[in-house]
């Protein structure tokens, strides 16, 4: 008699072993051979694994690289307060360690919950992106590509992790550095907005940017130069509202002041 092992994902639902077993061989396919792998990724329209590896490696990053960075350093050297007044040694001892707390809950939040939503968001955006465009994708199935698309970015960290530890401590602005993947390593010394520009222009998210194009051209039912097309335009957007103008105006450029 044979039995099935059964694991729980959430409330009400299980995964046998050899559906776990399944989901895993297809995450590798689809990240090696994407060609061949998302054509299952959008059948099965199962995003837990990815999910959960995504998550796995954005805590065992943070794991990492919290207890390297000293969120403190910067309110330990002001000399004075928001409203101009000078500090005591005590008031800066106070505010570094309250800047302290606040970036391990912040760290630590994020590595747990960010995965999953970017994901959600993401795939949200990429639903909406490609009906605009007239493609009628099933939103399960957009949030599969996605889940596992997005995987290369969430392994980047991994790759953070020693440098982590043998440069500690570390101030959070050198933390994204710490990984020169992306065409800012180049230009060090540019502006900010050309910065984060640069920034995006990451090795690891061009490899995420490849396989979610060629999942949704399978999901959407599209050719994949426009699946392409919709998810260039779509993350474009993404870097110029949520990175080039926040640069531009936290670095006193054009905007309200």
């Amino acid at each position: 008699m044979k039995y099935a092992v059964r694991c729980p994902v959430g409330p009400g639902t299980h995964m046998t072993a050899s559906e776990l077993s399944t989901d895993g061989s297809i995450l590798l396919r689809a990240l090696a051979v994407p060609q061949h792998g998302f054509p299952l990724v959008t059948t099965r329209r199962r995003a837990g694994l990815a999910l959960a590896l995504a998550t796995a490696a954005a805590l065992a990053t943070a794991a990492a690289v919290l207890p390297s960075t000293d969120f403190g350093a910067a309110a330990l050297a002001a000399d004075r307060g928001e409203d101009g007044a000078e500090l005591t040694v005590s008031q800066r001892e106070d505010n570094a360690a309250t800047a302290r707390k606040l970036g391990l809950i912040a760290g630590w939040a994020g590595a747990a919950a960010l995965p999953a939503l970017l994901a959600v968001a993401a795939a949200g955006c990429l639903f909406v992106g490609f009906r605009v465009a007239g493609a009628r994708p099933d939103f399960k199935a957009t949030l599969a590509v996605t889940a596992h698309g997005m995987l290369p970015v969430w392994l980047r960290g991994l790759l953070a992790i020693p440098a982590a530890l043998v440069h500690a401590p570390l101030a959070p602005a050198d933390v994204p550095r710490l990984v020169p993947s992306s065409l800012a390593a180049l230009v060090p010394s540019a502006p900010p907005p050309l910065a984060a520009a640069l920034g995006a222009a990451d090795l690891f998210t061009v490899w995420a940017l490849v396989l979610v194009a060629v999942g949704m051209a399978r999901a959407a039912g599209t050719s994949r130069l426009r699946a392409a097309v919709v998810t260039l335009v779509l993350f474009a957007a993404y870097v110029a509202l949520f990175q080039v103008v926040p640069a531009a105006l936290s670095a006193g450029g054009p905007g309200p002041r």
